[in-house]
């Protein structure tokens, strides 16, 4: 996994993880992108569909779980979905 080189070892994904990302559908992105995204984009699918970058993907997770492990108070960590599909993921 040279792609996350940049990553301690610790933070390294293991298979499992990658195995778990791709069946719960997280490289699956929407037919509209911008150009603020075109980094996260790995390639298009020919309905037009977006499949996202799952190394980037990683390093986005992995930095937010650091962020909100730095907060001292929980309650003020508040998640935010626009999307139907992640308003469930965000209830929880």
């Amino acid at each position: 996994m040279a792609s996350f080189a940049s990553l301690p070892a610790i933070l390294q994904p293991k298979e499992e993880d990658i195995q778990m990302m791709l069946s719960a559908g997280v490289h699956t992105g929407c037919k509209n992108s911008d150009s603020s995204m075109e980094e996260y984009i790995w390639r298009r699918r020919n309905d037009g569909v977006h499949i996202l970058n799952i190394g980037k993907t990683w390093e986005k997770l992995v930095l937010a779980a650091r962020v909100i492990v730095a907060i001292e108070n929980p309650e003020d960590v508040i998640a935010i979905s626009a999307r139907p599909y992640g308003m469930r993921a965000v209830l929880k």
